[in-house]
Parts: C-alpha cells; sequence; structure tokens
C-alpha cells in the first residue's frame, strides 16, 4: 500500500469511520489504492471514490448519474456542465464514454515521507464536506436539467 493510502487507512481506523472499502490495484505503475464510498443526496446513493496512488495528486470522484448524457439532451446538459466547471474551481465535471456524469476534485498531495502527509485525512475529510455540500445545493437542479 503507497504511503498516502496508509496514512488514510491509519486516519479512518483512528476515527472510527467504516464508511469506505479499500481495493489495492496490484498491477497499477502508480500503486493506486481505491477507497469506495457513496455519498446520499435527495435520497440517491452516488458512489464515491477516493483515489490515492504515488502521484503528487489525490482524487475525489462522484459518479453523480449513469446515462445523464443522451442525444436529446446534449446540449443543454454540455452547457450545464460547461456553467459548473467555469463557477467553481475545485469541482470539475464531465462525461465518461458512456454519457455518465462525473465529478472530480483533484487535490495536490506532493510528498515521499510519511510526515509530508499529516493533514492529509483532515484534507480529504475536508473536500468530502464541500463535495457534500455542493451536491446538495445543485443536484435537484442538475436532474431538472437532464431530465
Amino acid at each position: 500500500m503507497n504511503i498516502k493510502a496508509k496514512i488514510f487507512s491509519d486516519y479512518l481506523k483512528d476515527k472510527e469511520i467504516k464508511a469506505f472499502q479499500v481495493e489495492e490495484l496490484p498491477e497499477d505503475d502508480q500503486g493506486t489504492v481505491i477507497f469506495r464510498s457513496h455519498i446520499v443526496v435527495e435520497g440517491q446513493q452516488l458512489p464515491t471514490l477516493v483515489l490515492l496512488d504515488e502521484s503528487a495528486f489525490s482524487v475525489i470522484r462522484v459518479l453523480v448519474l449513469n446515462n445523464a448524457l443522451t442525444s436529446d439532451n446534449e446540449l443543454k446538459v454540455t452547457r450545464m456542465v460547461n456553467e459548473q466547471n467555469m463557477g467553481y474551481k475545485p469541482f470539475k465535471m464531465y462525461f465518461d464514454r458512456n454519457g455518465a456524469l462525473l465529478m472530480d476534485v483533484c487535490i495536490v498531495t506532493p510528498g515521499q515521507k510519511e510526515e509530508d502527509f499529516d493533514t492529509l485525512g483532515d484534507e480529504i475529510y475536508g473536500m468530502l464536506d464541500l463535495v457534500i455540500k455542493f451536491l446538495g445545493e445543485n443536484y435537484r437542479n442538475w436532474m431538472k436539467e437532464i431530465w
């Protein structure tokens, strides 16, 4: 397990947070570890990942909606996503190849020693709190646009 993943895993144990399932990617060059959970918004469970690897970055990824992009709504929802991306610095939304709407938060996490990541758990959890608030404020309006 890479240093960041070990530190985040220890943080979760220390705080008695049991909302994550951990998966190491054994063949991955970056030593990626995936922490899987979900965020509940408007009664919907949105799959959420914390991706920690050996790079200088960490990612929080939320699956907002599968099949969000269709031929009928493409222009409207592409504009909506563009407007969101222009207005909010930490959150970037995009569509994957299958039309699912995803939201990523990239956190700069450089370092190579354990002491370089003393505040990593608090940083990730602080960003998760912002993500939850942001989704709570915007999810209903996005669904109106998409549907």
